[in-house]
């Protein structure tokens, strides 16, 4: 899907921004890993995982490829 549909769902159901990660580098956005199956409205679960991603993050909000392009670019501590 496109993600500019993802952002209109979001827009209707501003209550399941909860269920969105977002990359603080990158700004990639992704549903979280741990959603559950089923949230209200019933079918609000099928339809982020059909719009996005899963997209998990650090505690420093970075994506994967973000953290590993920052441990490549980060001198290594003594």
């Amino acid at each position: 899907m496109d993600q500019r549909e993802g952002q209109d769902y979001l827009m209707m159901y501003p209550k399941l921004r909860q269920w969105i990660n977002q990359c603080v580098a990158c700004q990639t956005q992704g549903y979280k890993p741990e959603m559950p199956e089923q949230i209200y409205p019933g079918v609000a679960s099928r339809n982020l995982r059909r719009y996005f991603r899963p997209l998990a993050v650090d505690e420093l909000g970075l994506c994967k490829q973000c953290r590993e392009a920052l441990a490549r670019l980060t001198p290594p501590k003594l």
